[in-house]
């Protein structure tokens, strides 16, 4: 449990330092470091998406993803300074580059989400998306 709260405690820590360093009264101030450590969580909750770059967000990877991923900056790089990329012709590495590109856009698009997502959301829909994966893979099995 205070490992999932991780974030409410560290909050509650710096609300009691900021207390008792500009507190002259010591009364109430365990009911004022409650509410403040409150306000700040919900604070940080509201916020969280501006604070942190969508690049400190980590997602589970594939082996090849660094790759792929550096081959697209090589492109990207080559788009911005001579307005023009020469692309690979076979179709094996240019679905990679589709596939990959499209899990960036995904994973872009999201990212406020993933950042403010809490764990029992998070739970419910790996378990939609498991649903899923289970049906697809006994439809194939039926055919």
């Amino acid at each position: 449990m205070i490992q999932e709260n991780w974030h409410y405690r560290l909050c509650l820590m710096l609300a009691f330092q900021t207390l008792v360093a500009h507190s002259k009264k010591s009364e109430d101030l365990a009911e004022k470091t409650i509410e403040l450590a409150k306000r700040m969580n919900e604070f940080c909750d509201l916020n969280i998406s501006k604070a942190f770059l969508f690049s400190a967000i980590n997602f589970a990877d594939d082996k090849e993803a660094a790759t792929i991923d550096e081959a697209i900056q090589r492109h990207i790089e080559e788009l911005k300074t001579k307005e023009i990329t020469h692309l690979p012709e076979d179709k094996e590495t240019l679905l990679k580059l589709y596939d990959r590109l499209q899990q960036r856009k995904s994973r872009r698009m999201q990212w406020q989400f993933y950042a403010t997502a809490k764990e029992d959301k998070l739970a419910d829909l790996v378990l939609k998306l498991f649903d899923e994966e289970l049906k697809e893979t006994n439809a194939e099995m039926c055919q």
